[in-house]
């Protein structure tokens, strides 16, 4: 009885790798292309650092602002519009920007996370196979099986690295922003 459960068992571990390899993919495509936007962000915030700055210290001296809200970042614009005509306008289009902001922290928070473990358990699933392949002197498929295993470690350390990383900057600019 208990053989025929660890078959089960062995069976459907077989089934969950093809899933779990390809939502490694799939999350290391995803990382690469947050990556992509990260770097988007960064050239937008270096272009727009000094009429940002212009433009903040004219609002708090009371002036009219001169600066162009073209140079102001593209999520701020409309807050800038409506700073000095309807201050309830503005403080709905900043709450309407921090909910936005904290998706995208949840969806690399969620990488963080779900990265190492996706890749965890691309780890351990071929490892029954490959101690299978070790007791038939199937060296060719304790090989495979643990290039598999060791393979998907690397991926799912490498997403959770770089979307911790990304989390962490686009944190703290948004502390920033905020």
């Amino acid at each position: 009885m208990t053989d025929r459960l660890v078959e089960i068992l062995f069976a459907a571990a077989g089934v969950l790798l093809g899933p779990v390899i390809v939502a490694l993919v799939l999350m290391a495509v995803a990382t690469l292309w947050m990556l992509g936007g990260l770097a988007g962000e960064a050239l937008d915030r270096r272009r727009g650092r000094a009429a940002w700055t212009r433009l903040l210290a004219e609002l708090e001296e009371g002036r009219e602002a001169v600066a162009s809200p073209v140079d102001v970042p593209a999520r701020f614009r409309d807050v800038v519009r409506l700073a000095g005509r309807s201050p309830a306008g503005a403080r709905k289009r900043l709450d309407d920007l921090e909910l936005a902001m904290a998706r995208r922290l949840s969806r690399l928070s969620f990488a963080t996370r779900v990265g190492p473990m996706l890749g965890l358990i691309g780890t351990l699933l071929p490892l029954g196979p490959a101690l299978r392949g070790l007791a038939s002197d199937d060296l060719a498929a304790l090989a495979g099986d643990l290039e598999i295993a060791f393979t998907s470690t690397v991926f799912g350390l490498l997403v959770g690295g770089l979307a911790y990383a990304a989390g962490v900057v686009r944190r703290n600019w948004y502390d920033q922003d905020v």
